[in-house]
């Protein structure tokens, strides 16, 4: 070899290793290591070869080698294929070596390399990465002893190795959590690669280049080595270190390369790995004095921000003492970190699972107060989001046997799959259906349109503050006037000792004067096995009286106002009519409370109904404007005989048209084909006679009715691939045997046939169900059911849930909603002016409003996506970053979404039987065999027993026209305020009076900043709950009512 250019000749002279004597025997170290490579690599061949001989031989003689097997073995039988005698000798054999192995958590011994026997691909692992280390490090190691010389060689290699830790750790349980994992694997190769390249560099620099005689070599040690090695990887290059050889210079230069592109990825990954350690890896501390609360499920920013506002309301009474703990497996983004920062004193949020016992541990699940899980109301598959929710109510069932849990499920039948899981209690956990609650209130509506707004904003907390000079008169903005009503809430109170002995009528007068509205009130009663049981009697009939540990359900503006209730004394307030506000404002809990006690131990049981023209000493007195005049019609009767006692016998005709649980009408099971409309049929009589209606009707043979008058239209969006939403919750009020036979109106539904082939049979037992088949977006469908005649139009979808564009999720509801406007403008000619006229907007709102008055159709779109609310009624274009409850199509009942379902949840945690409550108006009741019926999926069965009548008395929700109440509205000399309306209808009729339906022109008329010149749609109505006590009835009112029902008459 020749010298290098470089060296001096007195250096070339100068040996570094006074030992080698001058003479370097490097290559036979490295021979030693590529001997053994090519050795074993031939030896590999050589068996592989010798197998696949092997096995074509006993392929092609498989005779003889059985006779063989059989002469060495005959009491054992012998496979029919000696491959698979092969098979399993070799798999046992693999296993045994592979259970050996596991004693070996290092393969860098020399018993480890029998794992070489057991390895699958022999001769991928003769090349891998630690096989090449053992065989360049373990040779020359031997040589050494063999040359009695020493050599550095590639000794640096066994840093590899070091990469192999994080399994070894694994392998032992001291390294668990995957973010623990994946920052050991990445500081384990950061740390094996800066080793072997400062090895390498070590190597080189005090070796020299061979091509130049090793002359210009340098001794460095192997910690400069590794500082040389970050500092030029890290691109400082401090030079006080470098290379001097050829060697060591060229392989910095590819190391650049590499590793350059090792570190740019490494290094990112590492930051993110350690700024998300908080604050969502991190544990719940708990504050002393406060109890927190668990959420999980489905969590996104849209679905969280609508239930933390109404969760973490400030009108609620818990709130100050509360946290609210969020899991969920996602990380925050942009949008949740800001609703985070806006809940910062309240909320904290982890990544973890429900699944994981480690994270249940993290959150402290065994000390939390509860736990609110939230379904995907936007998911193409409800079951399985269903079976995941459960899957959570087990693990934390499990975790903490007594956590109470409130869980939403978007199907009723998965309900029995909850109620069997050990731990679960049916007094202290709670199941919210979205189906059930979203389908009943959108029935209800049909029976009184805008109800599901009302209910809704009673569940929901919401703050308004009204200024006292507009309390104390008639001048009120409607939106104003709404927002009120929106605001008041429901609470659960206790109620004292003055209350008891009380009829529900007295009871409810006294709270009316308190400024407080009375719903319900939640009894003790025992139910068929003797269990004491918290039923919630929805305006109880007249034998009903206060009990002690009764508790009332009342709806208020404010917490402070609820607590009237809890604090009345009739000691110290003996007379109501004259309290003034400050005075309401002052009651607190007296010392009177120990006497009213002493008055619990016999209370008289009342079996008359209270009437009050008897009672000289009643606690609250109505004075009417005009007590000569009565306030309300003749033909609603007073009601003076016992609810106990108005119960008959029926005939046999009358039991059988209700179910056997008394609670619904029930018809013989139809076939489908029964209640399919022939379209043809229709078709021809509507052709036949445009414009007359029942003249001709029986002059052409149908089984099917071919007018529908004062019906019910449902537009269901759904194809044969659409998940079944449950429509038989959407049937069960409006066949509530609460009502009488001819008050039921004709539904229909027009949808696909193969969808509705799968929800008819639990619809087949209901009465006047019928089907259209057909698109609802097509208009000549719905004009041949006769659209303009129909109570209420229903639209509903459940295709497009999977759209990954939220706002083309209700894109169906939306264009139905657009035919039927199109339909209604078409039929009083304004479609034409419109399109085809250049006349401004006043002249055509001029000409055509008394026709769309005429011809208006009463339309409740159900949406997924509450924002999609602006595209149902356009026109609206100030109420587009307003919350969905505060807009106009709300407020007037027709638009209903899924959101406004989150407020129950909320409701639910602190008023542990609203649920129950809600159940009550809509179906009538929590029974034992309707919770079988609909969880199990069965048919409703005709009645046997007519004791099961009794169970029609109950609750009923309607929308009464206040000139039918008061027919001389018009002509009286003062007005009629709703405070007497609500007394005289409590006292004369039973019926509670909660709302008004006002049309929205007469609430602009009112309004000091509507402009009159604007226009408006005659026809719209507003929800408008509990006005003012003084406010002004007028003659076009519709008042929303609740009233025990007494059906002697039937």
């Amino acid at each position: 070899m020749g010298n290098c250019p470089t060296c001096s000749s007195e250096y070339v002279s100068k040996s570094l290793d006074p030992v080698c004597n001058g003479t370097r025997m490097w290559t036979t170290f490295l021979f030693s290591s590529l001997v053994v490579l090519f050795t074993g690599s031939i030896i590999i061949c050589i068996s592989e070869a010798f197998q696949k001989l092997s096995s074509k031989w006993r392929t092609r003689h498989p005779t003889r080698t059985k006779n063989v097997r059989h002469l060495q073995s005959p009491r054992h039988e012998s496979p029919d294929n000696d491959d698979d005698i092969t098979t399993i000798h070799e798999f046992n054999r693999l296993n045994e070596i592979k259970n050996w192995q596991n004693n070996f958590i290092s393969g860098q011994t020399i018993l480890g390399k029998i794992f070489l026997t057991a390895a699958q691909n022999k001769r991928y692992f003769w090349f891998s990465l630690y096989s090449l280390v053992d065989i360049f490090t373990i040779p020359p190691s031997l040589m050494t002893m063999y040359l009695n010389r020493s050599w550095t060689g590639f000794r640096f290699l066994r840093a590899i190795p070091i990469m192999i830790i994080p399994d070894i750790l694994q392998y032992m349980y001291v390294i668990k959590q995957p973010r623990t994992i994946r920052i050991s694997q990445l500081a384990s190769k950061f740390i094996a690669i800066l080793f072997v390249t400062g090895g390498f560099v070590h190597l080189a620099e005090n070796s020299g280049d061979f091509f130049c005689n090793f002359c210009n070599a340098q001794e460095i040690d192997v910690f400069n080595s590794v500082y040389y090695m970050i500092i030029t990887m890290t691109t400082v290059g401090y030079g006080d270190i470098s290379c001097k050889t050829y060697i060591g210079k060229s392989f910095v230069l590819l190391t650049l390369i590499g590793g350059l592109a090792v570190f740019t990825t490494m290094i990112p990954e590492f930051s993110s790995l350690f700024r998300s350690k908080d604050p969502y890896a991190s544990r719940y501390h708990r504050v002393k004095g406060k109890r927190h609360v668990i959420i999980c499920g489905h969590i996104t920013p849209h679905s969280l921000a609508a239930f933390l506002r109404d969760f973490l309301h400030q009108g609620r009474d818990e709130v100050d003492e509360l946290e609210v703990v969020i899991m969920d497996k996602k990380t925050p983004d942009i949008e949740m970190e800001a609703l985070l920062k806006r809940y910062y004193t309240k909320l904290q949020y982890f990544v973890g699972s429900i699944m994981n016992v480690v994270d249940l541990q993290r959150i402290q699940v065994n000390k939390a107060t509860a736990c609110l899980i939230i379904a995907n109301k936007e998911c193409a598959d409800p079951n399985s989001d269903d079976s995941a929710n459960i899957m959570r109510v087990i693990s934390l069932k499990n975790f903490n046997h007594h956590i109470r849990i409130l869980l939403q499920l978007l199907r009723y039948h998965n309900k029995l799959n909850v109620v069997s899981i050990p731990g679960w209690s049916t007094d202290n956990d709670e199941i919210i259906c979205i189906s059930e609650l979203k389908l009943g209130l959108i029935g209800m509506s049909c029976v009184a349109p805008g109800f599901a707004t009302m209910m809704t904003n009673i569940f929901r907390m919401s703050s308004y503050d009204a200024r006292k000079s507009q309390q104390m008169t008639q001048i009120w903005p409607w939106r104003d006037l709404y927002y009120r009503g929106a605001g008041m809430k429901l609470y659960l109170e206790e109620m004292p000792s003055s209350f008891y002995g009380k009829s529900f009528v007295e009871t409810a007068l006294i709270c009316f004067k308190l400024h407080v509205m009375l719903l319900a009130v939640e009894m003790e009663r025992s139910d068929e096995n003797d269990l004491a049981r918290m039923i919630v009697n929805v305006i109880p009939c007249d034998n009903c009286i206060i009990l002690p540990g009764s508790r009332a359900f009342i709806v208020c503006m404010s917490n402070e106002e609820a607590n009237r209730v809890k604090y009345y004394c009739s000691i110290c307030y003996p007379v109501l009519d004259n309290l003034t506000e400050s005075q309401l404002k002052q009651m607190r809990k007296c010392s009177h409370e120990e006497i009213n006690v002493k008055l619990e131990e016999e209370i008289p049981i009342r079996t008359q109904p209270f009437d009050f023209s008897e009672n000289e000493h009643a606690i609250v007195r109505i004075s009417d404007t005009n007590v000569t005049q009565p306030l309300l019609s003749s033909q609603f009767e007073q009601i003076h005989s016992s609810c106990k006692n108005c119960y008959k016998t029926l005939s046999k005709e009358d039991i059988s048209s209700f179910d056997s649980t008394g609670m619904f009408y029930f018809t013989p099971p139809r076939n489908i084909e029964d209640a399919i409309l022939d379209t043809n049929v229709l078709r021809e009589y509507r052709s036949e006679f445009p414009e007359q209606r029942f003249a001709h009707e029986e002059t052409m043979p149908s089984k099917h009715p071919l007018y529908f008058q004062d019906h019910i239209i449902v537009c269901l969006h759904a194809d044969d691939t659409s998940p079944t939403i449950g429509l038989r919750n959407f049937v069960l009020p409006l066949r509530a045997s609460s009502f009488r036979r001819h008050e039921l109106p004709t539904i229909i539904f027009v949808t696909d046939l193969c969808y509705i082939r799968r929800e008819w049979d639990m619809l087949s037992t209901f009465p006047d169900i019928y089907i259209l088949n057909g698109s609802p977006i097509n208009p000549y469908n719905l004009k041949l059911i006769s659209i303009h005649d129909c109570r209420q139009c229903v639209i509903m979808s459940t295709v497009d849930r999977g759209n990954l564009d939220t706002y083309l999720v209700d894109k169906s509801s939306v264009l139905c909603a657009l035919t039927i406007r199109q339909i209604q403008m078409k039929r009083v000619g304004l479609l034409s002016q419109y399109s085809l006229t250049g006349r401004g907007r006043v002249n055509q709102y001029i000409t055509g409003t008394k026709l769309l008055r005429q011809n208006w159709i009463n339309t409740l779109t159900t949406l997924t996506i509450d924002s999609n609310v602006q595209y149902v009624e356009q026109g609206h274009t100030d109420e587009v970053d307003l919350q969905f409850f505060l807009t106009t199509p709300f407020a007037s009942g027709t638009a209903f979404a899924d959101s406004v379902l989150d407020c129950i949840l909320s409701c639910a945690y602190y008023n542990v039987n609203a649920v129950n409550l809600l159940r009550n108006i809509l179906v009538g009741g929590i029974d034992v065999e309707l919770e079988d019926i609909l969880a199990e999926g069965k048919r409703f069965t005709q009645c046997k027993s007519p004791e099961m009548f009794q169970k029609r008395k109950r609750a009923r929700v309607a929308l009464v026209a206040i000139c039918n109440l008061i027919p001389d509205i018009d002509t009286r000399s003062d007005p009629v305020t709703f405070s007497s309306l609500f007394c005289i209808s409590l006292e004369y009729h039973r019926m509670v009076v909660m709302g008004i339906y006002r049309l929205l022109d007469v609430l602009l008329k009112r309004d000091p900043n509507w402009k009159g010149n604007q226009s408006i749609n005659d026809q719209k109505r507003i929800v408008i709950y509990y006005p003012p006590y003084d406010y002004h009835m007028d003659r076009t009112d519709m008042v929303y009512v609740m009233q025990h029902s007494h059906l002697e008459d039937d």
